[in-house]
């Protein structure tokens, strides 16, 4: 009888170990967390041993240009390219919500790669290039309406002009949660610069967006997707961290910090083909 006790005891402390370690399973398997490349991070309270990392991961970087409806140009043309009508755009940040997908800046990405900090299952980062007017007045109350944020790659001296997102139009974009950072200070192809050149493009526009928001800016998106490895190399000394560029693909952990690539979106993309 002293036996079988322990030996019911000892069964019982093995079904329940069982019940503990299946809970947990479960846990890991549902948590809105990511299991990243480099290093899995977890909140300190979560759990207490080694959890299978995923090999490869995937964030699509979107970017958006104009916010208005199409004047009747032509699919091959560029001002038909960049532009995405509010309705279609309205449908496109309502997918994503329905998606399960987050938006994160891209220090939060950076951070989610370096591995010291975990993000949400399906991160995205969605970005606006060129100052323009309709992507801040049609464009971010789209955004609120979902619960999204954005980068504004913002040229530098376009700031001090009325029909662009300007320096309080600036500000007013950090005040309702979206992030600032530099696309350089005229828009000019910083590969067809001189090293000189390309260190005022990129020096420049980093002071003055500083002194302007009050915040590290480091990331730069290169205009017109010029870029050499003098260009990134340029980029890393003046301070960035991440350089992007049009390459419709999402990013993934092996790819170069100095050529993140980003998908130009237009009316007819098809978010279920190109995300992933």
């Amino acid at each position: 009888m002293k036996y079988q006790k322990k030996i019911l005891h000892i069964a019982y402390c093995i079904v329940a170990c069982a019940v503990v370690v299946s809970s947990l399973t479960l846990s890991v398997l549902t948590a809105d967390v990511l299991m990243f490349p480099k290093s899995l991070v977890v909140p300190p309270d979560a759990f207490s041993f080694a959890i299978p990392r995923q090999e490869h991961f995937q964030v699509p970087i979107l970017v958006y240009h104009h916010i208005r409806e199409q004047q009747g140009w032509g699919q091959h043309t560029w001002s038909w390219k960049m532009t995405v009508s509010p309705e279609i755009f309205d449908t496109q940040m309502k997918w994503l919500r329905d998606h399960g997908y987050t938006t994160v800046n891209l220090d939060t990405l950076i951070e989610i790669l370096e591995g010291k900090r975990y993000g949400p299952l399906k991160p995205i980062v969605i970005t606006f290039d060129d100052n323009q007017l309709n992507s801040y007045e049609n464009g971010v109350p789209i955004l609120e309406k979902y619960g999204h944020t954005a980068v504004f790659y913002l040229i530098t001296n376009r700031l001090d002009q009325k029909v662009m997102i300007n320096r309080e139009r600036a500000l007013d974009l950090i005040a309702r949660g979206m992030d600032v950072q530099s696309h350089t200070v005229t828009h000019a192809g910083l590969s067809g610069l001189s090293p000189d050149q390309i260190d005022w493009q990129l020096r420049e526009s980093k002071r003055v967006l500083e002194e302007l928001t009050g915040k590290p800016v480091r990331h730069v998106a290169y205009p017109l997707t010029a870029h050499n490895a003098t260009v990134r190399a340029r980029a890393k000394e003046a301070g960035y961290v991440t350089g992007t560029i049009m390459d419709p693909r999402p990013m993934n952990e092996r790819d170069d910090w100095f050529k993140l690539p980003r998908i130009m979106m237009t009316d007819t993309t098809n978010l279920e083909k190109v995300l992933p």
